[in-house]
């Protein structure tokens, strides 16, 4: 008795002293929980630029607000004064809707998952290398939870036959419940994979009376989840959950429950109702039960993740959920795929639970930029935040992507609604310690194209006559004060993180690089004594991370330099820059450090520029142009664009992308130099547009940018490729030019009315017809309107042709249905579609 007394007696200790550590692990980072449930600023639909996907971090007040959400009512009163009732519940169809509970969980998880790197072949010599790296390098930083995946149970390997949870697998000797004492050990919260509604061992279903089995004993549901699977009604299913739970819980220590194929169990239990043992209840109620009786098992203080796809019936229930498919070690089948989990179920996050759009992985073959990408994802939305890369082998340069976004903090959607397109400008807002600025995630999903993306400052909801500041994060750069706007150029499969504040007349703190969030997780106080022209704050800083506060100085007029800066006793090291300063300090510990710096004015050098000149247009679709010049030969910042004689912004390059542009006759774009006080050439370069050269008598709809375009695999449509980036082929004809897709699809392109006549020949790829699988219906749709529906097409029917009178449509769309059987194998291309006149 009395080594069961001291035995619970330390475990209890030990409990008590992690939960310590972690509280003061996470304490810097919680701030903006305290009042939740509260009001919140929202949108309900696209307004100026629908390529514009808003988040808010802190109370953040904003005129791109079409209303006020109030998450206990579910209500939203919209700014002219009308309601919307039962917002979530009936707008968007999330019927169990309730606001996150955020007691006991008030940032979302942040640590590592075994599964993208290890699948399962994964042992406990793995998992504790991993852990210990963890522990060392990232739980500073926020990452705590330790999660392992699939592999560690049953007695094979497979998608179904290995659900046995009560067998733990030869590679984990020593047992799961050493293993998560290792990993609390190390300051670390153990999590652990299962599909717990499954189970693969005939000796477990015999002895519980808790499966769906014929009448013969034989299984009634045979599935991914597992051979058998559990029945809600049956006598023993309730005490078979807690049981399986309590052990893993209270027996084994784990705190992060991550159960996966819970969208296999509500449509089996949809299916096999008359194998239950009480048919008449409701089955997703029945689902929603079996939840309950899990949570039941491990308390309120453990986390519950839903996967895979989107389980929307545990929202109430979960403290999170998976929204979308499983993430690929690639561009468009990975980091692709968060995005449209990210796209389509943002509007749940950090108000109904916490979003996981799957993990993130920052290893090779992926490249830096692909990789600062995956992260700007995770960190500027603040959804579930776990790697999944054998983390001993990354390079200091990838650590580094990491530790800039980790941990996961409380930002959370002003877009309460779906987008059907990948956005690209995610634009967060954050208010903190009186600061007041953006920071604009801008991306180029294209694997082997350049882009360029506007940054439109009164679209973003700023001052529209504003100068603003700009500050590359992942470069740690300068970019300048600008009017209006600024273009940022971005290499395929990339993106830039540019910090936007509105120029002040004295120095403004406009980044540090702790976090990607540039002083939410790290400043504790900042303020600006403008007698003295000093800053002074205080920062909670990581050991041996050096810390860098950036400054930002008034364009034009007066400027700045930094003339001293103290940090306590560390040494503080000063760079002057034009119009820009920053110090840096490195702390030998984990500590707050309170700092000072002081400015004194100085001159800037200035530039006479010159204008540009040879301006060259290419149509790029009907609505956007693609313009380039000769770049100048002397010194220039960059060049300001108008466009009939408004200023649009500034771009740092010799080329440009217009968009969205309702080009009339006369229109005319011109070019000026700029230098970095805003002073121009004294001459522009101009040309008119010449309407005839963007529209053809004919053109390939594959030779055109569409306004949008989405497709449910893939990544986006391709041009002249099948969506998997095979050749485009539809039965036994190949095709040079054409659209390959996936449902379900959405293409649209603005056409103004120019053109009479839509052909093409449909059909599903080569690749469905490969797997004898896949059924689609094509739809072409002008201005909203049905012109032609193909009716089912299987994988192995003909290629069908297209020929449709389209006069005076001006939005032509072409739709990819999933025939009602879901989306599996649905490759559809759309061959030689082309518009006349």
């Amino acid at each position: 008795m009395r080594e069961n007394i001291s035995e619970r007696f330390l475990e209890f200790t030990g409990k008590i002293i992690l939960l310590t550590l972690v509280i003061l692990c996470l304490s810097a980072f919680t701030e903006g929980d305290k009042n939740w449930p509260h009001p919140l600023p929202c949108r309900i639909k696209n307004s100026m630029n629908p390529e514009l996907f808003i988040m808010t971090l802190g109370d953040v007040k904003t005129k791109l607000s079409q209303g006020i959400f109030y998450p206990e009512k579910d209500l939203i009163i919209l700014n002219d004064g009308s309601e919307i009732t039962n917002y979530y519940k009936d707008t968007l169809e999330i019927k169990y809707f309730m606001p996150i509970d955020k007691t006991d969980f008030p940032l979302p998880p942040s640590g590592w998952c075994s599964w993208y790197y290890y699948y399962q072949e994964i042992s406990a010599d793995e998992i504790k290398k991993n852990a210990k790296w963890l522990a060392e390098n990232l739980k500073e930083y926020g990452g705590i939870y330790c999660q392992i995946d699939d592999g560690w149970q049953g007695t094979g390997h497979g998608l179904g036959e290995n659900r046995d949870w009560t067998t733990i697998d030869k590679r984990f000797p020593e047992g799961m419940k050493e293993l998560a004492t290792y990993i609390r050990e190390l300051g670390l919260l153990p999590g652990i994979w299962l599909a717990p509604h499954g189970q693969s061992n005939r000796e477990v279903v015999d002895k519980w009376n808790a499966f769906l089995l014929k009448e013969d004993r034989t299984t009634a549901s045979d599935t991914w989840e597992g051979t058998y699977l559990v029945d809600p009604t049956a006598s023993d299913a309730d005490e078979y959950m807690k049981d399986l739970f309590n052990t893993m819980a209270d027996k084994w220590g784990y705190d992060y429950f991550k159960i996966d194929g819970q969208p296999i169990v509500i449509n089996e239990y949809k299916n096999k109702q008359s194998f239950m043992k009480n048919s008449d209840e409701n089955p997703v109620e029945l689902y929603r039960h079996t939840l309950n009786t899990i949570r039941e098992a491990i308390g309120e203080k453990r986390y519950l993740l839903g996967c895979w796809g989107i389980p929307l019936d545990g929202i109430g229930i979960m403290n999170g959920s998976r929204t979308g498919g499983d993430v690929f070690l690639d561009w468009d089948e990975g980091f692709i795929t968060a995005v449209n989990a990210t796209m389509s179920y943002y509007y749940l996050h950090n108000i109904a639970w916490y979003c996981d759009p799957d993990v993130m992985c920052v290893r090779s073959p992926l490249t830096m930029d692909m990789a600062r990408a995956w992260a700007t994802l995770q960190g500027l939305t603040g959804q579930g935040l776990m790697d999944s890369d054998r983390l001993m082998d990354l390079s200091p340069e990838r650590v580094e992507i990491m530790k800039r976004v980790y941990p996961a903090v409380d930002i959370r959607p002003l877009d309460l609604f779906p987008s059907k397109r990948n956005k690209k400008i995610w634009d967060l807002k954050i208010n903190h310690l009186g600061r007041n600025y953006d920071i604009a995630g801008c991306f180029n999903y294209k694997k082997n194209k350049t882009d360029v993306v506007h940054l439109n400052w009164e679209e973003l909801g700023l001052p529209a006559n504003a100068k603003v500041h700009v500050f590359d994060f992942w470069n740690e750069e300068y970019l300048g004060c600008w009017e209006k706007g600024y273009f940022a150029h971005l290499a395929p499969a990339s993106c830039q993180v540019l910090t936007l504040m509105v120029a002040e007349e004295y120095p403004q703190l406009i980044s540090t690089n702790r976090h990607i969030t540039q002083g939410w997780v790290d400043l504790i106080k900042c303020s600006f004594d403008e007698k003295t022209n000093t800053y002074s704050g205080e920062s909670q800083v990581i050991g041996n991370d050096t810390y860098e506060l950036r400054f930002v100085f008034p364009r034009p007029g007066k400027t700045y330099r930094i003339k001293s800066a103290v940090a306590e006793n560390l040494k503080a090291v000063i760079n002057n820059h034009q119009g820009w300063a920053s110090i840096r300090f490195t702390s030998p510990e984990s500590k707050k450090i309170t700092w000072k710096v002081i400015f004194e004015p100085t001159e800037i050098y200035t530039y006479p520029v010159n204008k540009p000149y040879k301006i060259n247009v290419e149509p790029l679709g009907f609505n956007g142009v693609k313009l380039s010049w000769f770049p100048n030969y002397y010194l220039t910042a960059g060049y300001n664009v108008y466009y009939n004689n408004v200023l649009l912004g500034m771009t740092p390059e010799s080329n440009v992308i217009l968009r969205n542009l309702n080009f009339l006759e006369n229109d005319f774009i011109e070019i000026a130099s700029v230098w970095y006080d805003g002073t121009e050439s004294q001459k522009k370069t101009s040309v008119k547009i010449e309407l005839d050269k963007f529209y053809p008598d004919e053109i390939f709809l594959s030779d055109i940018e569409p306004n949008s375009a989405t497709a449910g695999w893939g990544g986006t449509p391709k041009n002249d490729e099948a969506i998997d980036n095979r050749p485009l082929i539809i039965g036994d004809k190949t095709y040079s030019k054409g659209i390959g897709t996936h449902a379900v699809s959405d293409i649209e392109y603005s056409l103004k009315g120019f053109y009479k006549k839509f052909t093409a020949e449909v059909g599903l790829d080569a690749y469905s017809l490969k797997c004898k699988q896949g059924t689609v219906v094509f739809q072409v749709f002008g201005d909203d309107k049905l012109l032609w529906e193909s009716g089912v097409i299987k994988y192995s029917d003909p290629v069908l042709p297209i020929n449709i009178d389209i006069s005076g449509v001006d939005v032509l769309r072409l739709h990819v249905g999933d025939a009602g059987d879901g989306i599996d194998y649905d490759h559809a291309n759309w061959g030689n579609a082309k518009i006349g006149k």
